[in-house]
């Protein structure tokens, strides 16, 4: 199954560098997979589509301030952007992260972190962290030390980790709008958006629940594998590094009863996707399937043609990097030819593209 086959031409004019100051303003291509009838909508009339008893599952994980700036004792500059935060946190903390400099950092070199807000009248503190282990491939074991370095580096030195397509430096606004309503800190940590979600405002959301339908959340800690590319020739041979994730019992039995009435589970995003379908699946009856509850377990579920879905038949996405493995994933769920019709139709019509782009419905698949 080469690469190729899941590659599609853009103007990389259309990829959104900003987010739309109305989250729920952006765009959404609704697309009736069975029919394959093409609708065009804003994301608020989501809501079209949601009746009572119906189940919209988001991934409620923070996105952690991940990028950091720092300088050797060189005077050479060193980006560090953290890939994985571990669910409990003890110190001195040893965090796996991406390093780039103009030369190689070396093993058990210190690095010091640059402060990044401005308007501070005191001197900062001198903090660093420490290169323990060179990875291979720009990938490296730090070490933090103390409580204290770790509250200073992130609470004042450590951005927000736009994706490097947007091509620009974190602002405050990405604070915000990089981040779901329904965020929660206490699910764990991703270093990426679970950008579907940005779309929700509470105004959305408290629409669907005056429709009757039910707003559940899991959580998957997005890590290094979500966004990793693949660069193998053969998209089966692609390996994807383990995730955090976890369902609440309270959430799997909203899905199962859901499953069991025949109401729609509306998915939101490839992380929550990815978090359901890493679920033991169990047999409801009637041909449906449901999850059991989860906590803290680990994933490197990979999905490509050929998977079948158990939970996913309806799902709220952002458009995808050609050749990732979410694009991938949308392949698997719809097939390649509705898939490239589909961004086809997007791109036609000037959707934008990626983490502050437009959405997209998949239903009745």
């Amino acid at each position: 199954m080469k690469i190729d086959l899941f590659d599609y031409k853009f103007n990389p004019e259309s990829i959104a560098k900003y987010p739309k100051n109305n989250r729920d303003e952006a765009k959404l291509l609704a697309v009736d997979v069975g029919n394959f009838k093409i609708e065009h909508k804003k994301f608020y009339e989501i809501t079209d589509y949601i009746n009572k008893g119906d189940v919209v599952v988001v991934n409620n994980s923070y996105v952690k301030k991940a990028r950091i700036f720092g300088k050797r004792a060189s005077c050479g500059k060193v980006e560090i952007f953290i890939t994985e935060f571990p669910m409990n946190i003890f110190f001195p903390l040893k965090l796996n992260a991406l390093l780039k400099s103009h030369k190689t950092v070396k093993e058990g070199e210190k690095v010091e972190i640059t402060e990044m807000e401005s308007g501070n009248e005191t001197v900062p503190r001198k903090v660093y962290i420490t290169a323990e282990k060179n990875c291979g491939y720009g990938n490296y074991e730090i070490s933090i030390k103390t409580k204290e370095d770790y509250d200073y580096i992130f609470g004042k030195c450590a951005v927000i980790p736009l994706p490097p397509y947007i091509k620009r430096t974190a602002e405050k606004t990405d604070d915000v709008y990089y981040q779901t309503v329904y965020a929660d800190d206490s699910a764990g940590f991703s270093v990426a958006a679970p950008t579907a979600g940005l779309h929700f405002t509470g105004e959305t959301i408290n629409a669907i629940k005056e429709k009757g339908g039910i707003f559940t959340a899991v959580s998957l800690n997005i890590g290094l594998g979500t966004f990793l590319p693949v660069r193998t020739e053969d998209v089966r041979d692609h390996k994807i590094h383990k995730e955090t994730y976890s369902i609440s019992r309270e959430t799997a039995g909203t899905i199962n009863n859901a499953s069991k009435s025949k109401n729609k589970i509306i998915v939101t995003g490839t992380s929550a996707v990815r978090c359901l379908e890493s679920a033991k699946a169990v047999k409801l009856g009637g041909g449906v399937f449901g999850i059991t509850p989860r906590k803290n377990e680990e994933t490197s579920l990979y999905i490509y043609p050929g998977y079948k879905f158990k939970i996913t038949k309806n799902l709220i996405t952002n458009f995808h990097q050609p050749k990732s493995s979410l694009y991938i994933m949308i392949c698997a769920l719809i097939g390649i030819e509705k898939t490239r019709a589909v961004y086809e139709e997007a791109l036609k019509n000037d959707y934008s593209l990626f983490s502050y782009g437009d959405a997209m419905y998949l239903y009745n698949i």
